[in-house]
């Protein structure tokens, strides 16, 4: 057998013993992890901050997600393990975002961090799709991001669908769905049952979606607030009725 790719990792008595020797004084908690080298991931933790590292069984790749009090603002790659050992340490040493991305660009998460600080669940959920968009839906996203009307509204996933609520407390949504198709193409759709044949690319998709909210009645979250304050009945939208 040759070499492991984490020959380094190994020689140094493993990963949780080079996060020990990293961030002393933390809290050390290990987590068995299938898909890992070794079989597990390791959090070190030190006040309302804590930081995973997940090593990659079957290639050198070191996956690292930050965590401020109750929410992950990062999931960064690195085949360095000196950027992963001086990434642990820096932010449970209380490292900005910024600090931490002036230092290491890989791992930039500046403007989720500021989003989750600002308390706009929304703008948050925004930046953790752009940061970390799933299901090819990359494109959509950056464009979706333009749209001032889209922008107002929670981001959030179903299975491969994306849709939107008027607020990021509301549940019940009547569409419409996106998902990806391929090569930059998109479907938009009311009923993720049925499957249209027409397609768009971003641009295009971003401008059906607005087409489709408005046929379907969607609110934006100040014309649902003006109708929780007015009348209960104002939440007929939600069961798919009108008038």
């Amino acid at each position: 057998m040759g070499e492991s790719p984490y020959q380094d990792l190994v020689d140094a008595g493993g990963l949780r013993a080079v996060i020990e020797v990293a961030c002393l004084g933390c809290e050390i908690t290990v987590r068995d992890a299938p898909g890992a080298f070794g079989g597990y991931v390791v959090e070190a933790s030190k006040g309302d901050r804590a930081v995973t590292v997940f090593p990659h069984r079957d290639k050198r790749l070191f996956r690292v997600r930050h965590k401020l009090r109750t929410a992950y603002l990062s999931w960064v790659a690195t085949a360095d393990l000196t950027g992963v050992t001086g990434l642990a340490a820096s932010w449970l040493g209380g490292a900005t975002p910024q600090e931490l991305a002036d230092v290491w660009p890989f791992a930039d998460f500046v403007d989720v961090a500021t989003a989750y600080e600002s308390g706009d669940r929304i703008e948050f959920m925004w930046q953790q799709f752009r940061a970390h968009p799933r299901h090819d839906l990359g494109e959509f996203i950056d464009a979706a991001m333009t749209e001032p009307q889209l922008r107002r509204m929670y981001p959030f996933m179903s299975m491969y669908w994306m849709s939107f609520r008027p607020t990021a407390d509301e549940y019940r949504v009547p569409g419409p769905w996106v998902r990806a198709v391929g090569d930059g193409r998109f479907t938009i759709v009311e009923d993720r049952r049925v499957e249209p044949d027409i397609t768009f690319d971003a641009g295009e998709a971003v401008r059906v979606c607005l087409t489709e909210m408005d046929r379907l009645g969607v609110p934006s979250s100040e014309e649902l607030s003006a109708r929780e304050r007015s009348s209960p009945s104002g939440l007929r939208w939600l069961d798919g009725s009108s008038g």
